[in-house]
């Protein structure tokens, strides 16, 4: 398949999941309500974080990785708790300790390192990895921007409407290769990566990563993105025989231990911190 088609395919699948979803939440709540709810000031963040992230970051993702390969796809995908941290401590969404910065230079440093890499003659993979690199920006954009309307109206409801709204401008932007796709052509096991890929992965999965943001918030919820890269690598090495080269190995070191000291060590220095800011606080109420 083309890859936009596929992507498309499994978007659809997904949109049809996360609807089933809300349907059955409010069937639960014996109230059904879909556009009525989003107040006028909303609408145009839904608009934004529909197109970031239904439209634009899985059109530029799928685009990207059809220029690379699977296992180093996934080590871009890796950078996201070090540029979700950079853009929450911009938007002072979230705090940011000695760690977190070393995390962020090392992070850094790992994606000159796989920026390097595809640069070299014998790749040639910079138009994808600039491709990857974009459509996770908008990703990690996506989680920030989309984090008070899900407070606020409900996850399923946000990511539904969100889901409907990006994949409709998706649909129209990929007609021609779905025109041109083969449907009746395809074996069983891509139709199982349309259907199961596609209402698991992105439909009920967007739903859980959006429902989490209310415990973990944007950064943690991408750290566990790193188990993705690991997974990739180890089955596209044992499956297909996909060996990464030293930069990339390098590359995977650097990004994945920025994530551990940005959302593991950093946040057990800064709970460490508060803990004892709130004991010394404690002890002066009550020896006053």
């Amino acid at each position: 398949m083309s890859p936009i088609s596929f992507s498309v395919a499994r978007f659809a699948m997904g949109g049809i999941a996360m609807f089933l979803v809300y349907y059955y939440q409010c069937y639960r709540q014996n109230s059904f309500q879909f556009f009525g709810l989003i107040e006028k000031k909303d609408w145009g963040r839904l608009l934004l974080v529909s197109l970031i992230g239904a439209t634009f970051a899985p059109w530029l993702g799928i685009e990207g990785l059809g220029l690379t390969h699977g296992a180093r796809a996934s080590l871009w995908l890796a950078l996201g708790p070090a540029l979700s941290t950079g853009f929450g401590y911009l938007l002072s969404t979230e705090e940011m300790g000695k760690y977190g910065y070393a995390g962020v230079i090392l992070a850094g440093a790992g994606t000159l390192i796989l920026a390097i890499d595809g640069l070299q003659p014998e790749n040639a993979y910079w138009l994808g990895d600039l491709l990857l690199f974009t459509a996770l920006a908008l990703t990690v954009i996506e989680l920030h921007l989309i984090k008070p309307l899900a407070q606020k109206y409900g996850s399923a409801f946000i990511v539904t409407l969100r889901t409907v709204i990006g994949g409709l401008f998706y649909l129209l932007i990929a007609t021609p290769s779905l025109v041109d796709q083969p449907w009746f052509s395809l074996g069983f096991w891509t139709w199982v990566a349309i259907l199961a890929g596609g209402g698991i992965g992105v439909g009920l999965g967007q739903w859980v990563k959006v429902r989490a943001l209310h415990k973990l918030g944007p950064t943690q919820v991408v750290l566990y993105g790193n188990m993705v890269p690991v997974a990739a690598l180890l089955i596209a090495w044992l499956s297909i025989g996909e060996n990464p080269t030293a930069l990339e190995i390098l590359s995977a070191v650097f990004i994945v231990g920025g994530a551990i000291l940005i959302q593991v060590i950093d946040e057990r220095a800064r709970r460490k911190r508060e803990s004892t800011i709130d004991e010394s606080y404690s002890s002066t109420t009550l020896g006053g």
